[in-house]
């Protein structure tokens, strides 16, 4: 069976439609269509994230191999004050997606300054090259 293949299956079993997925995850539908369809997998943290919003081992979900349920998936259906266990992994697996997105941004943010450094070096280096060229002619 292939990811893809897990990964319906434990959505079915749960009740959960590629749609609360993303939802839940923040993530689009079009990606965890991809998955469903195995044109791409999840990364390391997506795919930790979408395990425990689901309750299966991330290794089961990736692999096929180990046990299929986290330990103290029991437990998920267990009431602490007014959220259910479930929904405290819901609000684990939003805040760790908003922390990985966070994260993401700055990567972004600082590959585009990186860039725009770059692009500034080259032009300067052209305009100290013509300044050198210019020198050695008048020596």
């Amino acid at each position: 069976m292939s990811f893809s293949e897990r990964l319906q299956k434990v959505m079915d079993e749960q009740g959960y439609t590629k749609y609360k997925v993303a939802k839940a995850l923040h993530m689009s539908a079009t990606t965890i269509s991809n998955y469903l369809k195995n044109k791409t997998k999840p990364d390391t943290t997506k795919l930790e994230v979408m395990s425990r919003l689901l309750g299966v081992n991330r290794r089961w979900l990736l692999t096929g191999e180990g046990d299929k349920y986290r330990k103290g998936n029991a437990a998920m259906t267990e009431t602490s004050g007014d959220l259910s266990v479930r929904d405290n992994d819901e609000l684990t697996v939003r805040h760790l997606v908003e922390i990985v997105d966070k994260q993401a941004s700055s990567l972004q943010a600082r590959d585009e300054e990186v860039k725009k450094l770059m692009t500034m070096n080259e032009v300067l280096l052209g305009k100290l090259t013509i300044l050198l060229e210019k020198l050695f002619e008048k020596l």
